[in-house]
């Protein structure tokens, strides 16, 4: 009892030192008795009665309970630490709210025995140091003040798979005047995993490292203004179900040393890479970004955004691309959408889902596995500009790796669609860009191009340079059989034709040539010839003729 009451009696007196600086006034609450935190009844549990607010010191007893069943419960910090046992225990109700303020340095949740905080809709709010949050399962978990949480194994905590059933937003902006020169926000180290249900938010000024643990969000993930990194090139394993987005930050940059979970303000605008590559000779990071290493597996279902920045990238990281609606460790894929208002610079890339390009990716040091099918709009007006080659380039994915090569896998499908005008003879569309070089290899199982009229047709340069173009229409067409069967009027037709081309046939009803009627239209080119079946109306007399639409 003698050392408790020391204890007390250090944190009375660092209380009272907090309390002239920040004038607010810090009580202490003892929890002796169970009950709800509505309760107004005296001692129960709140002695006199009276609910605590947002500067109680609220200590937990053994075997004692307590329900938040209220939407605006508030505390500095809760505790457990009489006895032995330390299991005092704080249970949250369903849709009930907890901000813990936080504010004095070494108080939060931490300590506590038990917290409840899995009830459905519930939300926990820490507005202090994030480290002394308490490494358990939540509903729905806010991180609005500053400080580094680390889930792996610390001191007398043992590493703990966090399971957040809801959402988890770090989103740190509460910090205070003595750490500005330390912290932007928040720093979230996964030592231990996490398994996240809805949205991960990570907001301006905050970072998520994933460093060496699974980390699985099945809702959708937005970097608004933080980071997404692996600061300890950690071997970590992470995949974001529900898509991925990258915001921009307000504040730009941050310095890190690389050598602890520090992020820091930094402003003096020195060089973060060059040509989207990074530059070694600093320790600057943007915010607004996701840092990719090769130690990290990066998995994206879902569409990839990038209005930020993607890059950075050491060695051969890469992002693996599986498409929406994708279970964690499945080898069933779905469709994405890889876009933004910003070019992508990353080591490489692997597309096991069905993904369309809508963004310039540029790859720095090799080149892509495609084993689903990676798709192409050529009717995409946007341009983006690509710093490696200097010039605007239309959406395309660019190898830049120091050697003469670029590799089609040969396990996927190429699949190049027209959402715009259509193509005309001499027009060129660039895929892959070698930056020009002229050595392509590889190949794809399949691949599939718009129709084209008018006899115009494609020619595929992707083993050439990375291409593909639309060669003049075809000379016309020549009948080269004919067999008329006067039980049905049916005529069978064949003709010389060229691949991509559609095909019309027409007829006079008289002997006058210039009166043409369509009897079949859309006919679909068979390669280097093409035959169909028409029926002539009843009484008709003249000539049949094929055009090329």
């Amino acid at each position: 009892m003698k050392i408790k009451q020391i204890f007390r009696a250090l944190t009375i007196l660092s209380m009272l030192l907090f309390t002239s600086i920040s004038h607010a006034q810090i009580t202490e609450v003892d929890v002796y008795n169970s009950g709800n935190w509505s309760s107004t009844v005296p001692n129960a549990p709140w002695p006199g009665g009276v609910l605590p607010t947002t500067n109680s010191f609220i200590e937990v007893y053994d075997n004692v309970v307590i329900t938040n069943d209220i939407t605006n419960a508030a505390c500095m910090a809760l505790d457990s630490s009489f006895g032995t046992n330390q299991n005092g225990t704080v249970v949250m109700a369903p849709g009930s709210t907890l901000l813990v303020r936080g504010q004095l340095e070494g108080y939060g949740t931490q300590p506590l025995g038990n917290l409840i905080a899995t009830a459905t809709n519930c939300t926990v709010i820490y507005g202090g140091n994030s480290f002394w949050a308490k490494r358990t399962d939540y509903w729905n978990l806010v991180f609005s003040g500053w400080g580094d949480f680390y889930n792996g194994p610390q001191n007398s905590y043992p590493a703990t798979l966090m399971n957040i059933l809801g959402n988890f937003y770090v989103n740190g902006t509460n910090v205070p005047s003595d750490q500005t020169n330390g912290y932007t926000g928040c720093y979230v180290e996964c030592g231990a995993g996490f398994n996240i249900l809805g949205e991960l938010y990570v907001g301006q000024g905050s970072s998520w490292n994933c460093s060496t643990s699974t980390i699985v969000v099945m809702g959708p993930t937005i970097i608004d203004g933080g980071l997404l990194w692996d600061q300890a090139a950690g071997f970590g394993t992470n995949y974001f179900g529900g898509g991925l987005t990258i915001l921009p930050s307000t504040n730009n940059l941050v310095l890190t040393n690389h050598l602890d979970v520090l992020v820091q303000r930094f402003t003096n605008g020195e060089t973060l890479s060059i040509n989207g590559v990074w530059n070694p000779a600093h320790s600057n990071i943007f915010m607004g970004s996701w840092y990719l290493t090769d130690a990290s597996e990066w998995t994206v279902g879902g569409n990839l955004t990038n209005n930020g920045y993607v890059g950075f990238g050491t060695n051969y990281g890469s992002i693996i691309f599986s498409g929406t609606g994708t279970n964690y460790g499945s080898t069933s894929f779905g469709t994405g959408v890889i876009t933004g208002s910003n070019a992508l610079y990353m080591p490489t890339m692997t597309i096991d889902g069905t993904y369309t390009i809508a963004d310039t990716i540029n790859l720095l040091t090799n080149y892509p596995t495609v084993n689903g099918t990676v798709v192409f709009d050529i009717g995409n007006t946007n341009l983006a500009f690509d710093v490696l080659s200097n010039k605007f380039d239309p959406l395309q994915i660019t190898l830049n790796a120091g050697t003469n090569w670029f590799w089609y896998s040969t396990n996927g499908t190429l699949d190049v669609v027209n959402s715009g005008a259509a193509p005309v003879s001499g027009n060129t569309y660039q895929l892959f860009n070698n930056l020009g070089n002229t050595n392509y290899s590889g190949g794809y199982a399949s691949i599939t191009l718009p129709s084209l009229t008018g006899g115009l047709s494609w020619v595929t340069n992707l083993l050439t340079n990375g291409s593909i173009s639309v060669a003049g229409a075809a000379a016309r067409p020549i009948i080269t059989s004919s067999h008329y069967n006067p039980a049905t009027l049916q005529f069978t037709l064949t003709w010389t034709s060229v691949t991509g081309a559609m095909y019309t046939v027409q007829e006079t009803p008289s002997l006058n040539p210039t009166a043409w009627s369509s009897l079949q239209t859309n006919i679909v080119s068979g390669g280097s010839t093409t035959t169909t079946t028409v029926t002539m109306p009843a009484g008709t007399k003249g000539f049949l003729r094929i055009l090329v639409q």
